[in-house]
């Protein structure tokens, strides 16, 4: 089974263009993983619902009151980015994600995700990212943050 490298940044923004440009530079071929996103996320009795990511990324980007997880597949098997995601945070940024395939052969490799984050931080010019495994980010900027800072000190 091949385990997944997750690879966050986070912006100060809700920016449906930067979301898209985002999509189409590390993930031109691609096709939405969910056909029903409901507002709120999972909830029983939601209040608005959508049919694909584009109208909720309209909605989003003027309501940053909502959090969201929004989740693509790549389409192209060559591309070492298997899926992209944005999580739209309760407090109102944008965590921007892409998972690579993580080598977990016991050889603490991880060059696959170490030139990834690299390059999602040049592409967004920011240095407040971090690699994860098979787990969703954080849910604020002061939680990324704080993670962040905590695996620069170990």
């Amino acid at each position: 089974m091949a385990y997944l490298a997750d690879i966050y940044i986070i912006k100060e923004s809700r920016s449906k263009k930067m979301g898209i440009d985002f999509l189409n530079h590390f993930l031109p071929l691609r096709e939405e993983s969910s056909d029903e996103y409901l507002i709120p996320q999972y909830s029983d009795n939601p209040i608005r619902e959508f049919d694909n990511a584009t109208d909720l990324m309209n909605f989003l980007e003027s309501n940053s009151e909502y959090s969201q997880s929004i989740y693509w597949s790549n389409l192209d098997e060559n591309n070492l980015n298997k899926h992209g995601m944005i999580f739209y945070t309760k407090d109102g940024n944008m965590i921007f994600g892409i998972s690579r395939n993580a080598d977990m052969s016991g050889q603490l490799n991880t060059a696959n995700e170490d030139e990834c984050l690299q390059l999602m931080k040049d592409y967004f010019n920011t240095e407040i990212g971090y690699i994860h495994y098979e787990n969703p980010p954080a849910n604020t900027l002061d939680e990324f943050v704080r993670i962040v800072e905590k695996l620069k000190r170990n």
